[in-house]
Formats: structure tokens, C-alpha cells, sequence
């Protein structure tokens, strides 16, 4: 078992500043673990990755070793990370302590658990809901396609120009000079004679 630190925040950002890092990273230099094994990721304004946290669980960290940090709020930044966190975590066997709680089984940090599992399952549920959506989205424009890919509804140009040749022409001598099918002659001649045809709202 091997006892680690890591602190995350703005340093010394010209657009942003944050004075929590230095205090935070005070405590975690006083709280006796090595410098050797103490990790910190500096933000700037454009990027906010935790490269060194996830080269700790990558390629440190194991199972029983204590990773301890002046806040929690140093870990993660919002609710997807929060979610990958206690997964990562889970994983690993790390356990994690901060300057105000112990993120053990015995411990009374249960609130924060809770919190944890409860964001985990609201982000499983917007994933789940951003899915359905997106499955209902496509389903929609499939629906509004044919085999080739091509609206059923649009009369394209050459479509039109196949209409007004075949109403002088065979079946046959159109679809040699336009290359189409004729089933694709029917429909169009069938979507065009619809269009053409009045609404009769009269009652006899």
C-alpha cells in the first residue's frame, strides 16, 4: 500500500484566476507524502485534462494504494467525469481520501457515495434518452427514403423531363433514354397526375 497526493486547478492563468490550487496544493505538500508521489494538473484557460490523474490510474496505481486529495472537487470537474471516476475507481481498488473525508466502507463519507451513484445513473439516463432520440430521428428520414436512398417525394428534373417524354413515347423508348425503371416511370407519372388532379370538396 502506497500513499499518493494530486491536486488539479488554474495556476497562474492570465484569464482565469483561481487561488484554491495554491492552497490546495499547500495542504497537499504539508500533508507528508513524497514529493515523489504527487501528481498535479495545471488548467489553462482551453484545456482542463487531467493528464497526470490518468496517468496515475493508467500506469501507478493498484489495488489497496490511497490517493489523497485536499478536495475532491480536484478530480473531476463535472458530472461525466464524476461517473468515470467512480468507474475507474471501482476498477482499481484505489481508495480515496481527501483533507475532510475517507472514501472507505466504514467511513461517513456516505452522502457524497450516494451523490456519486446518483449521477452516475442520471448520466445513464441522459444517455439513454439522447439514444432514443437519436433513434427516432433516424428512424424518420429512413422512413422517408426508398432502397437507393432518394426521397420518394421529390420530382427531380430529369424526373420531369421523363414525364413530358412519355407522354409522346412508349414505356419502353423512356426508359432507354432516361435509364430508369418502369416501375420509377408509374410512380412518377402517378406523384405527377396526383398533383394535377383538383380537390373536389363538394357533396353530390
Amino acid at each position: 500500500m502506497t500513499m499518493y497526493g494530486y491536486v488539479s486547478g488554474y495556476y497562474r492563468d492570465k484569464f482565469i484566476k483561481d487561488p484554491d490550487f495554491e492552497r490546495h496544493a499547500t495542504v497537499l505538500l504539508g500533508s507528508g507524502i513524497s514529493i515523489e508521489n504527487c501528481f498535479a494538473d495545471r488548467f489553462s484557460h482551453t484545456n482542463k485534462e487531467r493528464y497526470k490523474l490518468h496517468k496515475f490510474f493508467a500506469c501507478v496505481a493498484k489495488e489497496g494504494d490511497i490517493l489523497f486529495v485536499p478536495d475532491l472537487t480536484d478530480l473531476y470537474s463535472n458530472v461525466r467525469e464524476l461517473c468515470c471516476l467512480m468507474h475507474i475507481v471501482e476498477r482499481t481498488g484505489v481508495v480515496i481520501k481527501s483533507s475532510d473525508m475517507d472514501l472507505s466502507d466504514d467511513s461517513d463519507s456516505s452522502n457524497w457515495i450516494l451523490a456519486s451513484q446518483l449521477a452516475h445513473l442520471d448520466y445513464l439516463d441522459y444517455l439513454h434518452q439522447k439514444c432514443v432520440i437519436k433513434a427516432i430521428k433516424k428512424a424518420k428520414y429512413q422512413s422517408s427514403l426508398n432502397v437507393g436512398g432518394r426521397n420518394k417525394r421529390v420530382i427531380t428534373p430529369i424526373y420531369r423531363q421523363a414525364y413530358s417524354y412519355l407522354q409522346t413515347h412508349t414505356y419502353t423508348a423512356t426508359e432507354l433514354k432516361f435509364h430508369l425503371s418502369k416501375s420509377t416511370l408509374y410512380r412518377i407519372k402517378q406523384q405527377i397526375n396526383n398533383k394535377k388532379q383538383p380537390i373536389n370538396t363538394t357533396q353530390s
